[in-house]
């Protein structure tokens, strides 16, 4: 899995998973002073996977085999139990009537381009000192910043130029992997029943397939890594103190969480 300085400053599956659980405790305290209970959020299956798993496409031989470019399921999680987990997440969302959701985030959700920044989810979060919903922090702008300069490197397109003829070789048109994964045809329905969908996912798959093996042929990964990171250091460098007073922002959230879920 690909590892880059930015995520240093930021914070892992788990933490996240801390983060929300105090969230979720200080917003139902709130809550429940105005009169209301709010759904209690599902109980997370499996183990979350890394954000980083996809960064340069998809890599896992395994998991395209069966998925595709579709996002494979936590590990340890079987596609029974993602269905009953978007029924009861279904059924947890149909009890979240205009006046309850307006206690909880600040809006009754009818109002296009609102976020979660009010009410009592707002107030936790204030609690815990995280941001909520300002411009894009100094983190997504350095990891945005990387990206951007990776993607002209002439080290990154030559990679990419080497996977393209690799996956031609092997019958798939691509630019890059990117165009590959947001294909229109895996995104869509089809028409022609259930045989011509079946058809596009046995192509999907033979596509991802064929992706990741020229990925590794070409050590598309490797190349792609080496180059952002690059990029990356170079930002930390001269966006350090930023950069630390967001690393420590997270720090003292979790230290809070930490001290509400005692």
């Amino acid at each position: 899995m690909p590892v880059l300085p930015l995520d240093s400053y930021g914070v892992s599956a788990e933490q996240r998973a801390v983060l929300d659980q105090a969230v979720d405790e200080l917003a139902g305290t709130c809550m429940k002073a105005k009169g209301y209970t709010w759904p209690a959020r599902l109980k997370r299956l499996g183990v979350a996977r890394s954000a980083n798993e996809r960064r340069y496409g998809v890599t896992d031989p395994e998991a395209v085999r069966v998925y595709g470019y579709h996002l494979a399921p936590p590990v340890g999680v079987t596609a029974e139990q993602l269905a009953e987990e978007a029924r009861q997440e279904k059924k947890r969302k149909a009890l979240m009537t205009g006046a309850l959701t307006r206690a909880y985030t600040g809006s009754d959700g009818t109002t296009t381009g609102t976020s979660l920044t009010g009410g009592c989810r707002g107030e936790a979060l204030k609690q815990l000192g995280l941001p909520q919903g300002e411009a894009l922090n100094a983190v997504d702008r350095a990891q945005q910043q990387g990206w951007k300069r990776t993607e002209v490197d002439s080290r990154a397109k030559a990679v990419n130029d080497r996977w393209s003829a690799c996956m031609k070789k092997a019958g798939h048109t691509y630019a890059d992997p990117h165009a590959a994964a947001g294909d229109p045809a895996w995104w869509t329905e089809g028409e022609g029943g259930s045989a011509a969908r079946k058809k596009t996912r046995a192509r999907e798959i033979a596509t991802a397939v064929a992706d990741v093996k020229c990925k590794q042929q070409v050590d598309y990964v490797t190349v792609w890594q080496s180059v952002e990171t690059t990029y990356q250091n170079k930002i930390i460098k001269v966006n350090k103190q930023e950069l630390e007073d967001v690393r420590q922002m997270w720090r003292n959230a979790l230290r809070k969480a930490a001290q509400v879920l005692r």
